[in-house]
């Protein structure tokens, strides 16, 4: 593969790719612009993150929606693939704005309305259309919004096209054509979720009915499917609070959209890194302090790729009998082992494990060695409701069926771009450069992250065997700090790769993470938890690695020169 040229605003990346997640972002000020949430400029949205904004598929589903239901022209909707979502988003709303007449929220099945597939219901709740920042933090947050596909398959439907629609890349030239030349769909969307929970168990592999993942007893009836990776993670916060029963106040390092889930649903969290971790252990020995939900954190963090001490926390975990929940989205179970230390692990789909960009997902996996397996499986199985749409499991199915290959080269291409680019900062030594530091769990508590690194050979009989097996790495993503703000926009914008917010793609991808995830009046919260605000993130993909590096050689060159 090629590193390409970014598209305009507002395209897709890669061109032309139905249900692309990444939306092209050519210049820091673009990011700036989605992080404080204005409209976009551009003429044309051809795709975003669907999370963050309502996708172009959905808005004529949503203009229906209103017609329908003869909505007045202070009312919008937002659309729910189920009554239960729909009623905690007028729950949530309810929370926000207490003293409003009830019925303001109402839920309204418009399944037959939107010409909705066979099996699957479409609900719109609507609301002022002065409450729609708020609604969108329910949207985001949640990840509980219908799917993209979904929404493709009602429009087909209505068109008369009852076919189920995969939305996959058409053009012979695309990126992606050679991949989808060579593999085709399951017909079976049982037969596709049945799959996707056996590689994210781990089961799916040469080492026979034995989990990879280093904990006896996993089956792949302990893998629960989600829409995405948010919307496992907001399941997960409640069903703590059903099981655990105690007020929330999770804490340690997250990935920022879970800080922001925090924001709007609890009353109350911390923040705790390795270097406070006897802080954490004082507080957690505090009489006076409300219950601990539980812990959270992502292995390794994002977007600093530090990796947390697990070992002692699951020893504070179990003395306070608190559970433990670890995002293994950045690392992947293919690299790291972390279930050992965890009562749940979570991961995105989306990311490394899809690797395309063109379709969301997301997965629990619960430990079955863990003490709170028992009520955490009854609760789950007692009230999980599958929501994932069949089309988007058909295609997450089909892109996941070589992600262990693709992992290994972005493994290797991201280590070699690691220490490219350290050999050249100041804290690898370079004094007259505008690198300060480079974010890698090669080089932020690297101890912790092997200790956690899984061993193949574990399950070999030789060591030749071995040698032709994966070889676990540190992921694919590296961030970058410059010494000043110009320094890492004048990168940014010189650099010839795509420039987009999603992780885990075949593509290379750059974006100034702090930029795009804060706005401007949280920047001092971001230093005062030791990010810089100048500060660029790779996710690295498959192509030859000397154009990676050429392009990031040309890009630093501007860098300092600027």
């Amino acid at each position: 593969m090629l590193l390409q040229r970014n598209p305009p605003l507002d395209h897709c990346i890669p061109p032309n790719t139905p249900h692309s997640v990444i939306q092209s972002l050519p210049t820091w000020q673009d990011n700036v612009d989605r992080a404080v949430e204005k409209p976009t400029q551009s003429k044309h949205l051809e795709t975003c993150y669907p999370r963050f904004i309502i996708h172009p598929f959905l808005q004529p589903l949503i203009k229906s929606s209103l017609e329908a239901l003869k909505a007045s022209p202070e009312q919008t909707c937002l659309l729910f693939p189920s009554l239960r979502l729909a009623k905690a988003f007028q729950s949530y709303m309810r929370l926000q704005f207490p003293s409003s007449a009830s019925e303001r929220w109402e839920s309204n099945c418009v399944s037959e309305t939107l010409n909705a597939p066979p099996g699957y219901d479409i609900f719109a709740v609507l609301f002022p259309v002065e409450q729609r920042s708020l609604a969108m933090k329910f949207w985001t947050f949640s990840g509980a919004g219908i799917s993209t596909r979904l929404a493709e398959n009602c429009i087909s439907r209505h068109d008369g096209n009852l076919e189920l629609t995969l939305g996959l890349p058409t053009q012979p030239d695309h990126e992606y054509s050679n991949y989808y030349t060579l593999h085709s769909a399951l017909s079976s969307v049982p037969e596709a979720k049945a799959k996707i929970k056996a590689r994210f168990s781990g089961l799916d592999s040469d080492s026979g009915a034995r989990s990879i993942r280093g904990v006896d007893g996993v089956s792949t009836s302990d893998v629960y499917l989600y829409p995405t990776g948010m919307n496992a993670i907001w399941n997960i916060h409640h069903m703590l609070h059903d099981v655990c029963k105690t007020s929330t106040d999770p804490r340690t390092i997250l990935y920022v959209d879970s800080y922001k889930l925090l924001d709007t649903t609890n009353p109350g969290y911390h923040i705790f890194t390795n270097e406070t971790l006897d802080d954490l252990e004082l507080l957690l020995e505090d009489s006076n302090e409300k219950p601990i939900l539980g812990l959270f954190t992502d292995f390794p963090g994002n977007p600093h790729l530090k990796s947390a001490d697990l070992p002692r926390l699951r020893r504070l975990a179990d003395k306070h009998n608190i559970p433990i929940i670890i995002d293994e989205t950045a690392g992947c179970h293919l690299n790291v082992s972390v279930l050992k230390y965890a009562d749940i692990v979570v991961g995105s789909l989306t990311k490394v494990f899809s690797g395309f960009a063109n379709v969301l997902g997301g997965a629990l996996l619960l430990n079955p060695s863990s003490h709170f397996y028992a009520s955490f499986k009854a609760h789950l199985d007692a009230n999980y409701e599958d929501d994932y749409f069949g089309a988007d499991a058909l295609v997450m199915e089909l892109n996941s069926r070589g992600f262990e290959e693709r992992l290994s080269t972005i493994n290797r291409n991201a280590e070699a771009l690691a220490d490219w680019l350290f050999i050249r900062s100041k804290v690898g030594g370079e004094e007259k450069t505008v690198i300060e530091e480079v974010f890698y769990p090669k080089y932020q508590h690297r101890e912790n992250y092997e200790r956690c690194m899984r061993v193949v050979s574990a399950f070999e009989d030789d060591l030749e065997s071995a040698k032709n097996k994966f070889q676990p790495g540190y992921s694919g993503i590296v961030a970058v700090s410059f010494t000043s703000l110009e320094a890492a926009k004048t990168f940014y914008e010189s650099i010839q790769c795509y420039k987009g917010t999603t992780l885990g793609t075949v593509v290379t991808l750059l974006s100034p993470f702090i930029a795009i995830a804060f706005p401007p009046e949280k920047m001092d919260w971001v230093r005062e938890h030791g990010m810089s605000e100048a500060l660029v993130r790779f996710s690295v993909g498959l192509e030859d690695i000397s154009r990676i590096l050429n392009s990031a050689e040309a890009a630093l060159f501007a860098a300092e020169r600027c």
